[in-house]
């Protein structure tokens, strides 16, 4: 009898301590692990296209902070924000670079000086899109980014080309000139704006 009741005390003391050490799986379901911005290993490239495809104009911008939870394998959460006054473009001083850049920044499309960050909300996250919300110049644009998205323990890394639709802005860049219209048709930046993202984020130490 007293055999038997050792033999019991013991199978559930291995037990506990094997739950106590991680032998089970709801504990890691139930873990928030929270992925932040490595702003120095990330890299966001745009292209805008003119309306009659005559010509076009590349650069980069930079994504300052930002970051993403999960719990367990369900995206619970996620936020960046995108310095507008880090916009650069191809050209040089020599070719232009000041005046396509003060063009950018004017309200007539990003009007950077009253607001200089875009903050992107993120809705959803798949193994293949983010879903997210962009609040540019004051005004809500949704977004839908196809990207290849590969995550571990310590990195989340999301790639992908994608195009946003800046029509919602309302603002005159993105639209004909009617003067303008007169002597040349179709110069105007289409409200499509390209983009490559390269996402490299890194987890921080598991929290419950």
């Amino acid at each position: 009898m007293k055999k038997t009741f050792f033999y019991a005390a013991s199978l559930a003391f291995i037990a506990f301590g094997m739950t106590a050490c991680g032998g089970s799986t709801e504990a890691s379901e139930d873990t928030a692990v929270t992925y932040q911005l490595d702003a120095a290993a990330t890299t966001l490239k745009w292209k805008g296209n003119y309306a009659d495809d005559s010509h076009s104009h590349n650069g980069t911008v930079k994504v300052s902070e930002g970051s993403v939870t999960y719990k367990g394998e369900a995206f619970e959460a996620g936020s960046f924000t995108v310095d507008m006054k880090t916009i650069e473009s191809e050209l040089t001083p020599e070719t232009g670079s000041d005046k396509l850049i003060g063009h950018l920044s004017a309200p007539d499309f990003f009007n950077i000086a009253q607001f200089p960050n875009v903050e992107v909300k993120v809705n959803a996250v798949s193994d293949k899109e983010i879903d997210a919300t962009l609040i540019v110049a004051g005004k809500e644009v949704p977004a839908k980014m196809p990207v290849t998205i590969k995550k571990t323990d310590k990195e989340l890394t999301a790639k992908g080309k994608f195009t946003i639709d800046f029509s919602s802005l309302d603002v005159a860049g993105f639209k004909p000139n009617a003067e303008m219209e007169k002597e040349k048709p179709n110069q105007y930046v289409k409200p499509g704006v390209e983009f490559e993202l390269n996402l490299v984020l890194k987890a921080e130490a598991a929290k419950k």
